[in-house]
C-alpha cells in the first residue's frame, strides 16, 4: 500500500507536473505570439512609416518639379515623374491634378480622364490640408483596391491643384511576406478615425472600424500593444498587435491566427499525453527533462529568431560579437550600406569600411570595453558604397552568461552625420553672432505683442537714429518706415502668419528727418504663440545700406556689361575646373544651340563640337594643367538645328595659392558669317583671277583668228562684233555674280542686232555656267552674222530658227541637251573651201566647252547647225 501510495503520489506528482508544463507551455506560447504580433506591428510600423516619408519626399519632388503653372508642364516633367517614383516599393502610380480636376501630368499609363473633384484625396487638400492619406478606395480605372497619399499645391498663396501617389492596396503584401508569417496572419493599415487603409490578405472592400474594440479600448489606453479578437474583416479568431506610426494619423496592425499558432502546441500535448499514461515512471522523469531541455532550446531560438526580426526591421545598423570581440552577424543595413556580401565583413573584416584616421581610437575602446566587460561607445567614420564617410555613433552591450562573464555583444551603429554637421554649423554660426552682436554689427529688439511694448538694444537705438539710452515707442520706430513700406511690412507678416512660419525676414527702406535715406534687413521670430506664456517677437536689425548701394551699382554695371555683350552678339563664360560645370550667359546657351538654363557639365559642350575640332578645344587635362589655349577657333553642330557653326573662344584660368587652376572664366562669338564672308571673298578673288585669265586667252584667240586672213577694216568690225557678243554674255553673267546664266537670256541678248521678226527662239529654261555662256554667246554672233551676210538674212524672205530641248538620260545618266539652228528662205548654201573663225569656234571651242559635239550641216536649203551634249545644271 505505500508502494502503491508512492506510486499514486509519484504519479500524482508527474500529472501535477505535466498539467503544470502544459499551462507553462501554453502561457509561453501565448506570450511568444503575442510578442510575434507585437514585433510584427513594429515592422509594418517601421516600413510603413519609410515609405510615406519617401512618399512626402517625392510629392515635394513633384511639386518643385512641374514649374508656376500647373496647367502648362515643363518638357521634363514626365520623366522627372517617373523617375521620383522609381525607389518605391509596389506598383505606385503618381498623378498631378491641377484645381479644377484635371489630370495634368502621370505616370500611369493606362490612365483614362475621370472625375476626381469627389475623390476624398483631391476634395480635402482643395479643403485646405497639406496632405492627406485616404481609406482603402475601388480605382474608377481598373477596379483594383488602391489607397493614395496627396499633396496640396499650392502657388501664389493659392490653391493650385494636387500631387497625388496612389498605391496598390497590395503593397502590404511584400511586408506579409518579409515578416514569415502563417497563411492565418494579416498585417493591415487603419487610418485614426477608424477606415482601412490597406490589408493583406485583401480585403472584400473598404470598412469603416471606428466603433472596433481597437479605437473604443486600446488606442485611448496605449499608442502600442496587443489584444485577442474576432477579426469584423473575415469571422477569423486572432491576436492583433498594434502600434501608432509616429509623424502620421495611421495605425499598423499584424495579427496572428490562434488556431495556427496553437495548432502545433495542442498536437504536442496531445501526444504527450498519449505517451506519458502507459509509460513507465522512468521514461515520464526522462521524456519530464527531455521536454524542459527542448523547450529551453526552442525558446533560445524563438529569442533569437525575435531578435533578428527586431534587428532587420530596425533603421540603423546592427551587429553580434563573440567574447573574444570577432564580429559575427550583420544585419542587412549594414552590407546595404557597405555594398558588401553576406559574410564578407566578418571577423576583423569590417574594420575595411572605418576612416583609417577613426580606427586606432575605436580599436583601443572595443578594447577596453572587451577587457572590462563594460558598455562599448564611441564615434568613428564609415564608408559607404559610393566612397562616401559619413559619422556614426556605435554603441554595444555584453550579455552576461551564468559567471557573469559575457556569452556575446549586441551592438548597434547609428548615423549621427547630420547631427554632427549640425551641430558644427550651429557651434560656428553661434560664435558669429556673439562675435557680431558683441561688436556692435547687430541691433537685438524683442517685442511683447500684448503691449506692442519694444525692448531695444542700444544698437538698435543708433540704427534708427535714437540716443542709445532712449525708450522709443513701437510708433516712433515705425515712423521712420519710408512710404508704403509700412503697408508692404505688414501684408508680409499676414502672408507668413496665414502660413504658420514663425519667421520673417525682410528689407526695409527707411527716411530719416534730415531726409537720409536707409535699407535695414529686420529678421524676427515669433515665441510663444501657441504656448501658455506670453507671445513675443525677438528679432535683429542690420544697417544694410552700403551693402544696397553696392548691389544697385552692380547691377547697373551688369546691365551695361551685358547690353554691351548683346550687342557685340558677345557670349561670357565661367567653368569649375574640379567639377567641371560650366556657368553661361543667356547669349552662350543661345550660341551652343541650348535652351536657357542655369548651367551645364562640360561635357554637353564637349560632345557638340565636332570631331575633327576636339583637339583644339579644351579637355580635362590642359584645364587641369591651366595650359588650354587661350585663344582658339572651332566648328560645333548645333543640337537644335543641326546647323554647323564657327566659335572664337578666348579665356583666362584663375589660381588658387599653389598656382592650381581654379576656373576658367572666357568670352566666345559665333563667328561663321565672318568666316563665310571670308571664304566667298577668297573664292571671288580666286575666280576673277580664272575669269581674267579666260577673257584674255579668249580675246587673244579672238583677235589671232579674226586677224589672220582679212584686211584690216574688215578684221576691225568682225572683232568688234565678237567683243560685244561677248561683252553681252559677261553683263548677263553679272547679274547673278557669276554663278550661272539663263540660256534664253544669253541668245536674245546676242540676236539683237539680227531683224527679230525673222527669228524664231524657243525651249525650255536651262541654267548655263559661266564657260557655256561665253562660249555660245560668241557661237550665235558667228551664225548670225553669216546669215546677215551669206545665208537666210541676207534676203528679204529668210528665217532662223533656234531651238532646244533636255532629254532624260537613262539608268541614272544625266540629261541630254540638244541645241539647233536652222535657216530657211536664203541663198543657195555652198559648202565653204576653207575652214575659217567661225567653224573652229563652234566645232572646237563650243563643244568642248559644253563637253558635247557639234555638227555642221551646209544643205542648200539652208545651214544647219546641232550641239548635243550631256547636261548637268549650273
Amino acid at each position: 500500500m505505500l508502494a502503491s501510495g508512492l506510486i499514486v503520489l509519484l504519479l500524482a506528482f508527474i500529472a501535477t507536473g505535466s498539467a503544470y508544463l502544459f499551462w507553462r507551455n501554453y502561457q509561453d506560447t501565448y506570450a511568444s505570439v503575442q510578442n510575434h504580433a507585437n514585433s510584427a506591428s513594429q515592422v509594418v510600423s517601421t516600413n510603413v512609416q519609410w515609405a510615406f516619408e519617401s512618399a512626402r519626399q517625392i510629392l515635394r519632388r513633384v511639386d518643385d518639379s512641374i514649374g508656376p503653372d500647373l496647367t502648362a508642364p515643363g518638357p521634363q516633367a514626365a520623366a522627372k515623374l517617373a523617375e521620383a517614383v522609381a525607389t518605391l516599393p509596389g506598383a505606385v502610380k503618381v498623378y498631378v491634378v491641377d484645381a479644377s480636376g484635371k489630370t495634368q501630368l502621370t505616370t500611369d499609363p493606362d490612365f483614362k480622364p475621370i472625375e476626381v473633384r469627389d475623390r476624398e484625396y483631391f476634395a480635402a487638400v482643395a479643403a485646405g490640408e497639406r496632405w492627406h492619406v485616404s481609406s482603402l478606395l475601388v480605382s474608377r480605372l481598373n477596379g483594383q483596391q488602391i489607397f493614395t497619399i496627396s499633396k496640396r499645391i499650392e502657388r501664389n498663396g493659392s490653391f493650385a491643384g494636387a500631387a497625388i501617389l496612389s498605391f496598390n492596396s497590395d503593397l502590404m503584401q511584400g511586408v506579409w511576406q518579409s515578416l514569415s508569417l502563417d497563411e492565418g496572419s494579416t498585417v493591415g493599415l487603419l487610418r485614426d478615425d477608424g477606415q482601412l487603409v490597406s490589408r493583406y490578405p485583401l480585403p472584400d472592400g473598404p470598412l469603416d472600424l471606428s466603433n472596433y474594440i481597437l479605437f473604443t479600448d486600446y488606442l485611448p489606453k496605449a499608442n502600442a500593444g496587443t489584444y485577442e479578437t474576432i477579426s469584423p474583416a473575415d469571422g477569423v479568431h486572432r491576436i492583433v498587435g498594434y502600434r501608432r506610426v509616429p509623424g502620421t494619423n495611421l495605425i499598423a496592425l499584424s495579427s496572428v491566427s490562434t488556431d495556427i499558432a496553437f495548432s502545433t502546441l495542442n498536437a504536442g500535448t496531445l501526444s504527450v499525453l498519449a505517451l506519458a499514461l502507459p509509460a513507465a515512471l522512468g521514461l515520464i522523469l526522462v521524456s519530464y527533462w527531455t521536454f524542459r531541455l527542448l523547450q529551453k532550446d526552442a525558446r533560445q531560438r524563438e529569442i533569437e529568431a525575435q531578435f533578428q526580426t527586431f534587428a532587420e526591421a530596425m533603421p540603423n545598423h546592427v551587429w553580434t560579437s563573440a567574447p573574444n570581440g570577432t564580429l559575427d552577424w550583420f544585419n542587412s543595413r549594414v552590407y546595404e550600406y557597405a555594398g558588401a556580401q553576406p559574410g564578407e565583413l566578418d571577423g576583423q573584416a569590417w574594420t575595411r569600411i572605418v576612416h583609417p584616421d577613426d580606427l586606432t581610437a575605436s580599436g583601443a575602446n572595443w578594447a577596453a570595453a572587451l577587457a572590462s566587460g563594460q558598455p562599448y561607445e564611441t564615434e568613428f567614420r564609415l564608408q559607404r558604397h559610393d566612397g562616401a564617410y559619413r559619422w556614426h555613433i556605435a554603441r554595444a552591450v555584453p550579455i552576461p552568461g551564468k559567471s557573469g562573464a559575457p556569452l556575446r555583444w549586441i551592438g548597434t551603429n547609428t548615423d549621427i552625420d547630420e547631427q554632427k554637421r549640425s551641430a558644427q554649423a550651429l557651434a560656428e554660426s553661434e560664435a558669429r553672432l556673439r562675435l557680431a552682436i558683441g561688436a556692435g554689427q547687430l541691433a537685438v529688439w524683442e517685442l511683447d505683442l500684448a503691449t506692442l511694448r519694444i525692448t531695444p538694444s542700444p544698437a538698435l537705438n543708433q540704427l534708427y537714429g535714437f540716443p542709445p539710452d532712449a525708450s522709443p515707442s513701437t510708433e516712433d520706430y515705425l515712423s521712420r518706415y519710408a512710404p508704403g513700406e509700412r503697408e508692404r511690412v505688414d501684408r508680409l507678416g499676414a502672408e507668413a502668419s496665414a502660413r504658420g512660419d514663425a519667421e520673417i525676414e525682410v528689407e526695409v527702406r527707411h527716411i530719416w528727418p534730415d531726409g537720409t535715406e536707409k535699407w535695414l534687413l529686420i529678421r524676427a521670430l515669433t515665441l510663444g504663440a501657441d504656448q501658455a506664456g506670453p507671445a513675443r517677437v525677438i528679432g535683429v536689425a542690420i544697417d544694410i545700406t552700403e551693402r544696397k548701394t553696392v548691389e544697385q551699382a552692380l547691377m547697373q554695371s551688369e546691365r551695361r556689361f551685358r547690353l554691351s555683350q548683346q550687342a557685340a552678339g558677345i557670349a561670357s563664360l565661367e567653368l569649375d575646373v574640379s567639377t567641371g560645370t560650366v556657368l553661361g550667359s543667356d547669349h552662350f546657351w543661345e550660341i551652343w544651340g541650348l535652351g536657357p538654363r542655369d548651367s551645364v557639365h562640360i561635357s554637353v559642350l564637349e560632345n557638340i563640337v565636332i570631331p575633327d575640332d576636339e583637339d583644339i578645344r579644351s579637355n580635362a587635362e590642359t584645364r587641369r594643367s591651366g595650359t588650354a589655349m587661350p585663344n582658339v577657333e572651332y566648328r560645333i553642330r548645333r543640337p537644335d538645328n543641326g546647323q554647323l557653326r564657327w566659335l572664337s573662344r578666348h579665356i583666362e584660368f584663375t589660381y588658387d595659392t599653389e598656382g592650381k587652376p581654379l576656373k576658367m572664366f572666357g568670352i566666345m562669338q559665333d563667328i561663321t558669317e565672318a568666316k563665310q564672308a571670308r571664304a566667298r571673298q577668297e573664292m571671288l578673288t580666286h575666280e576673277l583671277e580664272h575669269r581674267i585669265k579666260n577673257i584674255l586667252s579668249m580675246v587673244s584667240a579672238i583677235a589671232s583668228q579674226t586677224l589672220r586672213n582679212l584686211d584690216l577694216e574688215t578684221a576691225r568690225a568682225a572683232f568688234t562684233d565678237r567683243l560685244q557678243a561677248l561683252a553681252l554674255a559677261h553683263d548677263i553673267l553679272n547679274t547673278t555674280r557669276w554663278t550661272e546664266a539663263s540660256m534664253a537670256e544669253v541668245i536674245e541678248a546676242t540676236i539683237v542686232p539680227l531683224p527679230r521678226n525673222r527669228l524664231t527662239v524657243s525651249g525650255p529654261m536651262v541654267s548655263l555656267q559661266p564657260k557655256m555662256a561665253l562660249s555660245l554667246a560668241l557661237a550665235v554672233n558667228e551664225l548670225g552674222t553669216n546669215a546677215l551676210k551669206y545665208g537666210a538674212l541676207s534676203n528679204e524672205t529668210g528665217s532662223v530658227e533656234i531651238t532646244w530641248s533636255l532629254t532624260p538620260g537613262e539608268a541614272g545618266a544625266p540629261p541630254t541637251l540638244v541645241w539647233r539652228w536652222l535657216e530657211q528662205g536664203g541663198p543657195e548654201v555652198i559648202k565653204p573651201s576653207r575652214r575659217g573663225f567661225g567653224t573652229m569656234l563652234l566645232e572646237r571651242v563650243l563643244s568642248a566647252d559644253f563637253g558635247g559635239a557639234v555638227q555642221m550641216n551646209y544643205d542648200p536649203a539652208g545651214l544647219q547647225c546641232q550641239l548635243t551634249a550631256p547636261f548637268s545644271p549650273a
